[in-house]
């Protein structure tokens, strides 16, 4: 079954929203960490990489969101 395009929209961004924030709350974690260990350098990769996939995901939203067939299927949205 395909899901409508107004919620795989919503989907997409609030996936995006809690990587950014998970991501941006590992690396603020991983800075008030000993260094004496290698959890800080995992915390810094994990939280580099939820940010970098939270971007792709509102890029290729918006890339999507250019093309003419999914503008029309957004148009009839109702919020």
């Amino acid at each position: 079954m395909i899901k409508s395009a107004c919620d795989v929209m919503k989907k997409s961004i609030m996936i995006s929203a809690i990587l950014l924030f998970a991501g941006t709350s590992l690396e603020v974690v991983a800075r008030f960490i000993s260094y004496e260990s290698i959890l800080p350098v995992i915390f810094i990769y994990t939280g580099f990489f939820a940010i970098s996939f939270a971007l792709m995901i509102v890029l290729a939203t918006f890339i999507a969101i250019m093309i003419p067939k999914v503008n029309q299927r957004l148009d009839s949205c109702q919020h």
